[in-house]
């Protein structure tokens, strides 16, 4: 599966989120919920990524404005 670059957003159904480096685990991460979220986006663990860092995954709230923001 294709990984996320740091900083790139991408749509995830009706959510948009953020690929952001993190310090050392799932704190904060969108997905932490989730189950199987690495089947379902990708690597997020620095030791299977190819830029190796560690990453997760934040929402991206569109305001009245039409801006994003976190």
């Amino acid at each position: 599966m294709e990984e996320y670059k740091v900083g790139e957003v991408f749509q995830f159904g009706k959510i948009k989120l953020k690929c952001v480096e993190a310090p050392s685990d799932c704190t904060g991460c969108f997905l932490l919920s989730f189950a199987y979220c690495i089947s379902c986006i990708g690597e997020c663990n620095w030791n299977k990524r190819s830029d190796h860092k560690n990453v997760i995954f934040i929402e991206l709230k569109e305001e009245n404005n039409g801006s994003i923001s976190k």
